[in-house]
């Protein structure tokens, strides 16, 4: 499953690092990349993966992730 998340207030480096640490934590995750310039993360995971999962990982990361 490969899905991209709009995560707006990611506005450096340290941002990107951090929530892709997060994400790629996550059990089932295969890779999560984030790109601040497009304020995009995109994540390749098994499909047992949620978007829930995804969203709330980037949240206790201190950011805030919206799927499109």
């Amino acid at each position: 499953m490969n899905t991209t998340y709009l995560v707006s207030d990611m506005s450096c480096g340290h941002c990107k690092a951090k929530i892709e640490k997060a994400v790629n934590a996550l059990a089932g995750v295969q890779s999560a990349t984030a790109d601040v310039e497009s304020k995009i993360l995109s994540v390749t995971a098994k499909e047992d993966v949620k978007n829930e999962a995804i969203v709330a990982a980037v949240g206790e990361a201190g950011y805030t992730a919206e799927r499109q």
